[in-house]
């Protein structure tokens, strides 16, 4: 029985991390607590949980939720953290360059941008074959 539960435990959470990329794209961020009452409740339904089953499923699916919630967080810290980072050292070197060293750095940081715009919309295929980057 306690392999069963964690194992639907585990389950939860692989579904807990999919659903969870998916709801990027929706406009209303749900909590933790939420997403965990949810995914307890979808259990409970598609297992025929107990109620005995369904408290100790929603302490479980909560206390994961939470972790990645506090996750989340964290790299979001980081990322403006590095964000501010890149940001001075662009200060700094634009010091350091002519305005003709200038443009062409500029132009190049706005190719690199497009770049990567174009890879984050799923445009990963060149004649219909998956392009692998060295290194990935």
């Amino acid at each position: 029985m306690k392999k069963w539960i964690l194992g639907a435990a585990v389950m939860t959470c692989i579904s807990l991390g999919l659903s969870a990329q998916h709801q990027k794209n929706n406009s209303r961020e749900i909590s933790a607590s939420e997403r965990a009452e949810k995914m307890s409740n979808r259990m409970a339904e598609e297992l025929k949980l107990t109620e005995e089953q369904k408290k100790q499923v929603s302490k479980v699916v909560l206390e994961n939720a939470t972790r990645q919630e506090e996750l989340i967080q964290k790299r979001k810290a980081e990322f403006e953290a590095q964000k501010g980072y890149r940001m001075e050292q662009d200060k700094k070197i634009a010091a350091i360059l002519t305005e003709e060293q200038k443009t062409i750095w500029e132009q190049r940081k706005e190719a690199m941008r497009t770049r990567g715009k174009d890879h984050s919309h799923g445009d990963h295929t060149q004649g219909g074959r998956p392009r692998f980057r060295r290194g990935h």
